[in-house]
């Protein structure tokens, strides 16, 4: 998210606060994961023990996506001569576990803001577009992991909503990784404002295009998701972008 002033330039650090801010934006990310992916806070009282292993479980793979993901947009911020600070959204927090509690994730602890007056429309795209690259990363690590070093936990609570991927409750944690940084990198490379995607978009239909499209080959080739899963998540970008433009318009 980019705003004016203060300009000036800084090397690529973390404040005390920002650090602060991150941890309790992980956490909070990997709770609202955990309560989503094993049917409720229930089973924090029904199977506490698996509970908080599938927390570690989240903060191992959703939280790194997330902490680097945001990392990605500062440092190439910071590259580009910006101020760039890590802020959590204590409202979008307090909504995110909220909706969790229903079965829904909106995943909005917060985000890096960006404070230039000398940002173009190509340097705006490239910081938005680094977030999700390096998603694609981790998610290559993940994918490397699941060859090299495979690593199954099995659940008892019921993990049919995961199928085929995670059939029967026995998890592959380095897989589920890979899946869990591939829909943040889709989710937030949706044309919507106030997402990455937009930005990128704005900036260069071609690249989000090309993007995209190699995402979707990759991740279906890898088996990281299926094709059934594509199509969906493209009738869902289609929405998505028409609504966008419906409501956002001035902003893209």
């Amino acid at each position: 998210m980019v705003n004016g002033d203060p300009q000036m330039k800084q090397d690529f650090y973390i404040e005390k606060g920002e650090a602060v801010e991150i941890i309790i934006s992980v956490l909070a990310i990997s709770f609202a994961f955990t309560i989503v992916f094993t049917g409720g806070l229930g089973t924090l009282f029904s199977l506490p023990k698996e509970f908080l292993v599938f927390m570690a479980l989240s903060l191992v793979t959703i939280g790194s996506g997330f902490v680097l993901h945001e990392m990605g947009h500062k440092l190439v911020a910071i590259y580009f001569g910006a101020y760039a600070r890590f802020q959590m959204w204590v409202q979008g927090l307090l909504f995110m576990l909220a909706t969790s509690l229903l079965g829904v994730l909106f995943a909005a602890p917060g985000a890096v803001y960006i404070y230039s007056q000398h940002i173009s429309r190509r340097q705006n795209g490239l910081i938005s577009l680094a977030g999700p690259v390096v998603n694609l990363m981790v998610m290559l690590v993940f994918l490397g992991l699941s060859l090299i070093a495979p690593r199954h936990i099995y659940f008892s609570f019921d993990t049919s909503f995961l199928a085929p991927l995670f059939a029967n409750g026995v998890f592959e944690v380095w897989r589920f990784g890979a899946y869990l940084n591939f829909v943040l990198c889709m989710f937030n490379m949706i044309p919507a404002f106030p997402l990455d995607g937009s930005k990128v978009f704005a900036w260069s239909k071609a690249a989000w295009f090309a993007f995209m499209l190699s995402m979707f080959v990759f991740g279906v080739g890898t088996g990281v998701i299926s094709v059934f899963f594509a199509i969906s998540w493209l009738v869902m970008l289609g929405l998505m972008s028409i609504l966008s433009m419906l409501l956002f318009r001035q902003r893209r």
